[in-house]
């Protein structure tokens, strides 16, 4: 019994069959398409992996202007004077 080959194209006529393509890829087809994706999926992973920025301590407990202070340190805009953030 002969089995009919569906993935075989026929040739056009008056012509030569269609070449055969490479099962396998080339290492330039390879490394291309492997660039060309890693543009869109770079940016998700990183985006996805990243930590969260700490806050540091000052920006927490720093106070508003016209609020009472010690220091410049005290004030959120590093200005103190006369126990007011100025």
């Amino acid at each position: 019994m002969i089995e009919k080959n569906d993935n075989v194209t026929p040739a056009p006529e008056g012509g030569s069959p269609p070449e055969a393509t490479p099962a396998a890829t080339s290492r330039r087809e390879f490394l291309v398409g492997v660039g060309a994706k890693a543009v869109y999926i770079t940016p998700v992973l990183l985006t996805l992996s990243a930590t969260p920025a700490v806050a540091s301590p000052h920006a927490v407990s720093c106070k508003p202007l016209a609020g009472s202070c010690t220091t410049n340190h005290d004030c959120c805009s590093n200005n103190c004077d006369t126990n007011v953030c100025i």
